[in-house]
């Protein structure tokens, strides 16, 4: 493509690359992004590597996942959240290398446990190779998706959007951790793809994959409430039953009392346990960044706040049952999904990784209706290289701000002035119809 623009033009105008730069700058500065992004994926693959040379995934989130695996496949799942117990285990596996503060805790409900106990039939490290290869297909799976959902765009347009995807800093850095940021995507493409073809009941498995990390689950949740989709409720909390039954029979029911307690323990922890929540990308980061880490009550009420209100306006927002081949489901989907990020209490930078769905799904929004979307595009394109950046320089605006942060309340304001364009119409039409 950068060759193609400096290149396009008749031979007889001799007009220098200059020249073409001022006439089409938005074409140069989208190659520039993409060579820049192209750039970052070789870079960021090039870290995964010098990692297992290294040898450094013994000290990954993985380590905790295969704790709770382990655990649960000997016998001990009664015991899974048991601190002391994993701390013991932990140190088995880790060949005398500890976590900082002594334990990275198992975070996951008790069936994740279950789910994938096979895994430590395979030592740690055979383990997180194998662990890369499922993480491995689901990218692939996420990517064959996108591609088949937007088959209406141009294949430059895919590609972009492919590149942009592989080069963004939180898939790489799910990978280096061993994380299941992917599982995170899959559930809420799959949900999406689901509701489009009007697929109700599918829909409602796909939002049950999210109760892996449950602090996701309540905005996607909360669209569902509602006359046309709440099929897709219904079929989450049926399945979440179920597998709460079979957990109950296999492991008993003190795992489950024990993941409850521990999900309250987690909201207070700053800065241990593997809990920093001055490094997310979320409203709770900034204010651990504001008030610092001494401030975690009150950061947690304002949080908690900010998030029972967030769930209301999505559901006054859903309400209605927006139609699935309406252009503002889509509109109102990718909102729903990058407010859930923004406000969540507790969200990892590498679940940072669930942003690609909202950014793809919005610029498909601005494309079917026509709307303008140069600059989105290079948004879009500058937001790897925002995020890399932000992961190695720690860098903040004001020292309390993020860059991302930045980078998700643009696209959080962009995504505002299409609703309130979209509610002043509403309030419009009946005007106009009951004049005429």
């Amino acid at each position: 493509m950068f060759k193609r623009f400096l290149n396009r033009g008749s031979p007889q105008t001799h007009e220098s690359w200059i020249s073409r730069i001022r006439k089409n700058p938005f074409n140069f500065i989208l190659a520039l992004l993409i060579i820049i992004n192209i750039t970052l994926l070789v870079i960021n693959a090039g870290l995964w590597i010098s990692a297992a040379y290294q040898k450094l995934f013994v000290r990954a989130d993985f380590t905790s996942f295969y704790t709770g695996f382990y655990m649960v496949r000997v016998g001990e799942g009664s015991n899974l959240y048991d601190p002391a117990l994993q701390s013991s285990y932990q140190q088995q596996f880790m060949g005398g290398i500890t976590f900082e503060g002594g334990v990275l805790l198992f975070p996951n409900p008790p069936f994740v446990a279950i789910v994938f106990s096979p895994l430590s039939l395979l030592p740690l490290g055979p383990a997180f190779y194998l662990w890369t290869l499922v993480q491995s297909g689901l990218l692939i799976w996420v990517l064959f998706s996108l591609n088949r959902l937007f088959a209406h765009w141009d294949n430059k347009e895919r590609i972009i959007l492919i590149i942009a995807i592989l080069a963004f800093w939180p898939l790489t850095y799910n990978f280096l951790l061993g994380q299941f940021s992917l599982f995170l995507v899959i559930g809420l493409l799959q949900m999406y793809i689901a509701m489009k073809h009007s697929k109700l009941t599918r829909a409602g498995l796909w939002l049950f994959l999210l109760s892996i990390k449950p602090h996701t689950l309540l905005l996607p949740g909360m669209l569902t409430l509602n006359r046309r989709y709440w099929r897709v409720a219904v079929t989450a909390l049926i399945t979440g039953l179920i597998i709460f039954l079979v957990t109950w029979l296999m492991i008993g029911l003190k795992p489950w009392m024990d993941y409850l307690r521990s999900l309250q323990s987690i909201g207070s922890y700053f800065g241990k346990f593997g809990v920093t929540p001055s490094t997310e990308y979320t409203f709770r980061g900034v204010l651990s960044n504001i008030l610092g880490n001494s401030r975690g009550s009150l950061i947690n009420i304002l949080s908690t706040i900010i998030l029972l209100l967030g769930m209301i306006y999505v559901w006054l927002l859903w309400r209605k049952g927006i139609p699935q081949d309406d252009s503002r489901f889509s509109l109102y989907f990718a909102f729903t999904i990058l407010l859930s990020v923004f406000i969540s209490l507790h969200l990892n930078p590498h679940d940072s990784l669930v942003l690609i769905l909202p950014a793809a799904i919005f610029y498909d929004f601005l494309r079917g209706t026509q709307a303008p979307r140069r600059v989105y595009s290079i948004l879009v394109l500058i937001s790897p290289l925002v995020f890399f950046i932000s992961a190695f320089t720690r860098y903040k605006i004001f020292g309390i701000i993020h860059l991302p942060i930045i980078m998700i309340l643009v696209l959080l304001g962009w995504m505002i002035y299409y609703l309130v364009v979209d509610h002043r119409r509403e309030e419009t039409l009946p005007v106009i119809l009951k004049s005429t």
